[in-house]
């Protein structure tokens, strides 16, 4: 019997510690249009006040600067030091978004998804500025 008391309790701790791995990024909810499933999206803000959100649906990042309203281009992100090449894509409804997109979908986002710190240089017409996100 005792055995059994301690397999349960190693398998509640280690849900325990992967639950707390996985909240390195705050969570956001939302509901479909039709009402019926909830979405769940992560998110990181950083000390300027841009947000950085997780898409794991369409498998992308999407970057949101609400004091920059014009067009932005991303061409590369830094994920804990590592160079990742990226496509940008600002939305047309929503000029203060941006879509991070990348070639290899799903080995980024679990990258992403571990990651202590995201970087990327945002191009504002011929204008630079580098954004950072810490993760803990």
């Amino acid at each position: 019997m005792m055995h059994f008391y301690k397999v349960v309790a190693t398998l509640f701790l280690s849900l325990f510690i992967s639950q707390t791995a996985l909240a390195k990024w705050d969570e956001e909810r939302d509901m479909t249009a039709n009402g019926k499933e909830e979405l769940v999206y992560y998110y990181k803000i950083n000390e300027q006040g841009q947000k950085l959100v997780l898409d794991k649906y369409v498998k992308r990042l999407i970057f949101i600067r609400p004091d920059k309203l014009y067009k932005r281009s991303i061409k590369q992100i830094k994920i804990d030091g590592i160079v990742v090449d990226v496509n940008s894509d600002p939305f047309s409804h929503y000029p203060e978004q941006t879509a991070i997109v990348f070639d290899n979908k799903d080995e980024v986002l679990k990258k992403l998804f571990l990651a202590k710190k995201i970087e990327f240089n945002v191009l504002y017409g011929r204008e630079e500025a580098v954004s950072t996100f810490q993760i803990k």
